[in-house]
């Protein structure tokens, strides 16, 4: 293809892909293999002279972002991501033997992250899925190539060792030879799926090899990837010519032999597909594919496997490509020697610190323990003997006092530099230091517990601290043989840490018991004064005692108490000695009679009534009458529902006028010659009562006098009044439902006759009680 062809083809692809739906690209596969497997003759007749293969596609997808799903029906497929259909065509030679043949997703799955180094971790996002699709196919024997291939167009535009891929498409492809369908061949089968990423400037190895069920022999070399998809680009170019869009999922494939990409040279090439300054290399015989990336991005990569006859005449049977992307991305080390460690001196060797000769074991606190594979310990024993282990930990066992160097080395023979580490590190082993201790035994007396040191140094080495723990949450001691005094009774687990100038430590424990009994007993409150009935807790004091003692107390009423603290209520007047006696769990016993502690006083009751009981808005003065009994003075709070102080008076007896209906709190507080006192409190309210009267006659003559006949009364807080009158022959004259309303002696404009008139009246007094009253009147003229 010539320049300006070439230009014009980049030109017209460009301008397609920007018209075409983002949904259509094929960005997201970002390689793929073809395999096939024969399945024997069909209806296994060989005189049909036709060949049954099981086809297999691989389709890896980049699952990173909001990319389309596999082609051929994805479960996942939705309408906003859509799945495309999925085809390939069939050549033999150079003629279609199926123009479109449709394939659909078997399955998927998620490719493993294996980065080629067992130490390494990654530390970008990566991500990508294997599709996976099978079908049966029945071909003729020929003397012709069957090529199965699948083609689209666009790559990933990230990818940074090809020209353009956001423009250029993929052909994954397989050839069914002539020689293989002679062999009655099968082609290999990639062990294991291919690397989606390494680690830059970090070695890796990487199996890439197969294995082929024929056992036929395998070379393994690097190969182009090859373009795919386009429209009319030529001869040779891998492109159909079409005049409809036929270049993103190309209605039909294009035949072989398929133009390989454009890398992006000098930089990358077949030979360099990682860049030159990269290392990259494949074994032809195994498949191990290993190197050292150093440019960072994602790259794509071409691996054939060449399939041989054995023999002494070898023959090319099959070739099986493999294209996948790999991206090279920033990782983490994981591997670090580390050990537990007394201490770390100054040339950074761990110093492990033993005191005493015999069994011992350095513990290994290396990390991360997935990415370590082997343990290898050397250290110089006694008389240079060389002492190995290849456990995590190391145990030894040395017997001679002395300082003995080592070395722990992690993945010994592993390839990758980044995976090994090293700890350097001494054994000091010295002589053993002893804790032994000794103490009083304390019974009744609570006397200071005398502690006696009596720890050793095996070796004769000087022992430079003592640190005692009573076991009460005291401060430590440091003193050599200290003298404790515990505060409360109890069981003490006492110990003691000795360090000697070596470092070395010892600690020892040893239970201490602690219950003597109180050298006085102490009562809280020391005196109590009361009126009767006189309720007091009676605090014990004593030091030391707990629950766990046994307690006896007389209150001087004839009552006891068993407990330590008690709550006793003396009912009657008087002066009482309290005795109480205190008994250790270790049996030692004391007691004291406490004489006059308690002073019970006499006391007053209040009480008091109101009379009238229920005062009304008729009657509002209440007194209120003294009823206490034992008191010499009597005094009255008075105070509304909120409390507030409204009215105090002495007593013994008070009038006082209630002026509205609400509730007040009257408190009477009453006192004993002995200063004892009383109160009680009792509510009262003001009660509304209504009154009712009703006139014998009036006389409506105008002059101003009896005019008029109403009933009169107290009418305050009553409701649904009505009254009602009526003349002689039993017809309704007047009414009304208005308390200050009176009848003037008329009927419908003229005056009623002399005479007598019934009347009756219902209303709802104040309490809300209905109340109704009738009778007559006369009406004089």
């Amino acid at each position: 293809m010539n320049h300006s062809a070439c230009h014009r083809w980049w030109l017209s692809v460009l301008i397609l892909a920007a018209l075409l739906p983002t949904s259509l690209f094929a960005d997201h596969i970002v390689g793929g293999e073809f395999q096939y497997e024969l399945l024997g003759y069909k209806n296994d007749d060989p005189s049909t002279g036709i060949l049954r293969y099981r086809i297999t596609i691989n389709m890896y997808r980049d699952c990173i972002g909001a990319g389309a799903w596999f082609d051929g029906n994805d479960p996942r497929a939705t309408r906003e991501v859509p799945s495309a259909d999925g085809h390939i065509s069939i050549y033999n030679g150079d003629n279609y033997y199926i123009r479109q043949r449709a394939i659909t997703l078997d399955r998927f799955e998620t490719v493993p992250i294996n980065l080629g180094n067992p130490c390494l971790v990654i530390t970008e996002p990566i991500c990508q899925e294997i599709g996976i699709y099978t079908f049966i196919q029945e071909l003729p024997i020929s003397e012709e190539t069957y090529t199965f291939v699948y083609q689209r167009c666009c790559r990933n535009e990230s990818i940074r060792n090809l020209l353009n891929p956001r423009q250029i498409g993929a052909t994954y492809f397989i050839r069914i030879t002539p020689e293989a369908q002679r062999w009655l061949s099968s082609s290999p089968e990639f062990n294991i799926d291919p690397p989606i990423a390494i680690c830059i400037d970090e070695p890796f190895q990487i199996d890439l090899g197969a294995t082929d069920q024929d056992g036929d022999s395998l070379v393994y070399r690097f190969c182009d990837p090859r373009l795919g998809g386009g429209t009319d680009g030529g001869p040779n170019t891998g492109f159909v010519t079409a005049t409809y869009f036929d270049d993103i999922v190309p209605l039909e494939e294009s035949p072989y032999p398929y133009e390989a990409v454009p890398w992006v040279g000098p930089r990358y090439s077949v030979d360099d597909q990682l860049g030159v300054g990269s290392t990259l290399e494949l074994d032809p015989a195994t498949g191990q594919l290993s190197g050292l990336p150093i440019y960072p991005g994602t790259h794509v990569l071409g691996v054939c496997v060449e399939e041989w006859s054995r023999g002494p005449n070898p023959v090319m049977i099959s070739e099986t490509k493999r294209e996948f992307q790999l991206n090279v991305a920033r990782c983490g080390n994981t591997v670090n020697a580390d050990l537990l460690e007394t201490e770390i001196d100054e040339q950074g060797r761990f110093f492990i610190r033993q005191c005493g000769p015999g069994p011992n074991t350095i513990i290994n606190e290396s990390t991360l323990q997935q990415s370590i594979s082997s343990y290898d310990w050397e250290m110089i024993g006694p008389g240079g003997q060389l002492i190995t282990a290849t456990s995590r930990d190391f145990a030894t066992n040395i017997q001679e006092i002395g300082v003995y160097e080592g070395v722990m080395l992690l993945n010994r023979n592993t390839f990758a530099d980044n995976c090994k580490d090293t700890a350097r590190f001494l054994l000091g082993v010295y002589p053993a230091v002893e804790a032994k201790f000794s103490s009083t035994t304390v019974v009744c007396d609570p006397l200071p517990i005398a502690f006696t040191n009596e720890s050793l140094a095996v070796g004769g080495q000087r022992i430079t601290s003592h640190e005692w723990d009573f076991g009460d949450d005291s401060p430590a001691a440091r003193s050599i043989e200290p003298r404790h005094q515990y505060r409360a009774p109890g069981s003490f687990t006492a110990s003691l840490l000795v360090t000697d100038e070596n470092g070395c430590q010892d600690e020892i424990s040893a239970p201490v018991d602690y219950f003597p009994a109180p050298r006085t007993i102490i009562l809280d409150p020391p005196d109590a004064f009361g009126c009767a009935p006189y309720e007091n807790r009676f605090v014990n004091r004593s030091i030391p005692i707990d629950d766990t003692y046994e307690f006896e107390w007389r209150f001087g009423d004839g009552l006891t108490s068993d407990e330590r603290d008690p709550l006793h209520t003396y009912q009657e007047v008087g002066t009482y000695d309290v005795y109480l006696a205190i008994t250790s769990p270790r049996g030692c016993f004391v007691d004291t009679t406490f004489r006059e502690l308690v002073d019970v006083r006499g006391s007053p009751q209040a009480d008091f009534v109101f009379s009238p009981e229920q005062p009304s808005n008729i009657f509002p003065d209440v007194n209120i009458l003294d009823r206490s009994t034992g008191a010499t003075s009597q005094r009255y709070d008075i105070a509304d529902r909120a409390g507030n102080a409204i009215f105090s008076a002495p007593g013994p007896d008070i009038l006082y006028r209630l002026r509205d209906t609400s509730t007040l709190r009257v408190t009477q507080v009453v006192t004993h010659p002995s200063g004892c006192r009383d109160t009680l409190s009792k509510d009262i309210r003001l009660y509304l009562k209504n009154s009712f009267s009703a006139p014998n006659a009036f006389t409506p003559n105008g002059d101003g006098l009896n005019d008029s006949w109403r009933p009169v009364g107290i009418w305050e807080g009553a409701s649904d009044y009505q009254l009602r009158i009526w003349n002689r022959w039993g017809e309704m004259i007047y009414s009304t439902t208005t308390f200050e309303e009176a009848w003037d002696g008329t009927y419908r404009g003229s005056n009623s006759p002399a005479g007598g008139y019934l009347w009756d009246v219902v209303f709802t007094n104040a309490e809300g009680n209905p109340e109704a009253f009738k009778g007559s009147m006369v009406l004089i003229r």
